[in-house]
């Protein structure tokens, strides 16, 4: 049998050298992961915060809004800081500007949006108030043309009275075109002025339907409502158990809220009605 030490004294210096370089590496990796963690995990799911920076480091002005927003707040693991928000704005007015110049009635809607919270920019002379008429008028070109779009955003000014005069029964006619066309924001728009009797009455049969539709379009905030209606049996019959339900599907698409008053409702069940409604839950879907 060959002696170990004349094994070694055979090797080149070269590999003996890069033998230990890799030992060393080895164990200077493992020392690292023990005291960093998690930090070395990169498996770790992502906050709110930092998807949405992803996405307006690409460009997406919807994602640099939401980004100043949880900045402002100090939400969705983002630390508070207002001066970082306004650079997020800053980027999200330069991407609608370049937009609006083209004729875009929607970005137009974004600028008045920010411009309307007291961001402005040195090299921007646009006013909240005049934004928004640039909005309505190529939106309204945009509906006349039977662009959805148009006719969805439309609805929306005149419902609120940006850059246009307030005319609710205007607004539903536009909004209704949108939604028979699977626009889900028209449809819950048109929903929350059938609840107010807009046209006459109340209607919580009409506006529930209407969130429903809005809710199988994948919308996640008419999930939710439709857990509201359940709940407080607008339009729909109460049902705690089917209120759970719709928060549940709208909380997998990220509504806190949701969350929260699925949260509140399992407080009223002795824990084997939970696990009763839990186990309903895997074979539930909306309907």
């Amino acid at each position: 049998m060959q002696d170990p030490a004349a094994l070694f004294s055979d090797m080149k210096p070269i590999y003996l050298f890069l033998g230990l370089v890799l030992v060393l590496f080895a164990v200077l990796w493992f020392m690292v992961r023990d005291l960093i963690g998690h930090r070395l995990d990169w498996s770790h799911p992502l906050t709110p915060f930092q998807y949405r920076r992803r996405l307006a480091r690409r460009g997406d002005a919807k994602a640099c809004v939401a980004c100043a927003d949880m900045l402002e707040k100090g939400t969705g693991g983002a630390p508070r800081n207002p001066a970082v928000a306004l650079s997020f704005l800053d980027q999200a007015l330069y991407i609608y500007e370049r937009e609006a110049k083209k004729g875009d009635g929607y970005a137009w809607l974004k600028i008045g949006e920010i411009l309307s919270r007291g961001h402005h920019v040195h090299d921007m002379s646009q006013s909240a108030d005049r934004a928004y008429h640039n909005a309505f008028r190529h939106n309204l070109e945009a509906a006349k043309a039977g662009d959805l779009n148009g006719l969805a955003f439309t609805g929306y000014q005149l419902r609120f009275g940006l850059g246009c005069i307030t005319d609710l029964h205007k607004a539903m006619d536009y909004l209704e075109a949108a939604a028979n066309r699977g626009h889900a924001p028209s449809m819950k728009s048109l929903a929350e002025l059938y609840l107010a009797g807009v046209r006459g009455k109340p209607d919580p049969v009409t506006a529930a339907r209407l969130f429903r539709q809005a809710a199988a379009a994948g919308d996640a905030e008419a999930l939710e409502r439709v857990g509201d209606n359940f709940l407080s049996a607008t339009g729909e019959l109460a049902s705690r158990e089917q209120a759970y339900f719709w928060y549940a599907s709208a909380a997998r698409k990220g509504r806190g809220a949701a969350q929260r008053k699925m949260e509140r409702l399992e407080e009223n069940w002795t824990p084997k009605q939970l696990r009763d409604v839990q186990d309903r839950l895997q074979s539930w879907a909306p309907a």
